[in-house]
């Protein structure tokens, strides 16, 4: 009984063996085709596929490299850009010291005219006050009427006259401008703006006075007193004009880069103007 027992058991363990080992077969089976099937994947590519592939890889090395040479050209042209403002900022603060400069040696000059304008004024005070004086002695004795009609026409023929004084006075030395005389207009036109500094007449007759300074070859002068009438009167139509002179002026100096900067300044701000037209043809005959 116990015999048939044992062996019955030692059967069941053979089969339990061998189940497991076809278990295991089987897994080894599945695993092997599992890795083919990744490594069909991975074969190596048709020959067309890998050509096309090269292909778009040089034409991507191209546009690199393309891109590469216009960000070094941007670079160089901000590079030149930079450059050039702070060329013109240098020159610009050179132009600003030489019209402070001439500037100071005109508020010298202008004080010393102020000073014997002064003298002048106290001497022809006191042979004012010896005049009157003169006159009550040739006139004691006289009675003088006066009323307040005659006093208020008084006035106003005295407003007349200033007027007309004034006008005669400006068109005198405009005359003197136009025939060419610059001395005698020079003159003229700094005795008016000295009697009427404040009159209608003073822009016209500050420009022309700068004016024939530059006539008269005096240019550091009229540089300076172009510059304080553009400063003064910075609306009136003779502004422009004012600027392209002031160019010239440098340009008579020999001054190049300064001229070119007053030139430029007129065609940006003034465009369509005579003195922008004028700016532009030196400016042509510079880079000639």
């Amino acid at each position: 009984m116990n015999k048939y027992k044992y062996e019955y058991e030692d059967d069941g363990y053979l089969k339990g063996k061998n189940k497991s080992k076809l278990k295991v077969f089987i897994l080894f089976s599945l695993s092997l085709i599992f890795v083919t099937s990744i490594l069909a994947g991975c074969a190596p590519m048709e020959p067309a596929s890998f050509h096309r592939l090269k292909v778009q890889v040089r034409k991507l090395n191209k546009k690199t490299a393309e891109l590469s040479q216009n960000q070094q050209y941007v670079e160089k042209k901000l590079g030149q850009m930079q450059l050039n403002t702070a060329n013109n900022g240098v020159a610009i603060s050179s132009l600003n010291a030489k019209i402070r400069d001439i500037y100071g040696k005109y508020e010298v000059e202008h004080h010393k005219l102020n000073v014997l304008n002064k003298k002048f004024r106290e001497y022809r005070l006191i042979v004012n006050k010896q005049l009157i004086k003169l006159l009550k002695l040739v006139k004691t004795g006289a009675a003088v009427s006066s009323s307040s009609s005659v006093k208020k026409q008084s006035v106003r023929s005295s407003l007349v006259k200033k007027e007309s004084s004034m006008e005669y006075g400006f068109n005198e030395a405009m005359s003197q401008f136009k025939k060419k005389k610059y001395n005698s207009a020079l003159t003229s036109l700094r005795s008016f703006l000295n009697k009427y500094p404040q009159s209608k007449y003073s822009a016209d007759a500050m420009f022309y006075k700068a004016y024939a300074n530059f006539k008269l070859k005096k240019y550091p002068v009229s540089i300076l007193e172009f510059h304080k009438f553009s400063q003064l009167y910075p609306k009136s139509p003779d502004v422009p004009m004012s600027i392209y002179l002031q160019g010239m002026g440098f340009l008579k100096v020999s001054d190049p880069s300064d001229a070119s900067i007053l030139f430029r300044q007129a065609i940006a701000k003034y465009p369509g103007t005579k003195a922008a037209e004028l700016s532009q043809k030196a400016i042509n005959g510079l880079s000639k």
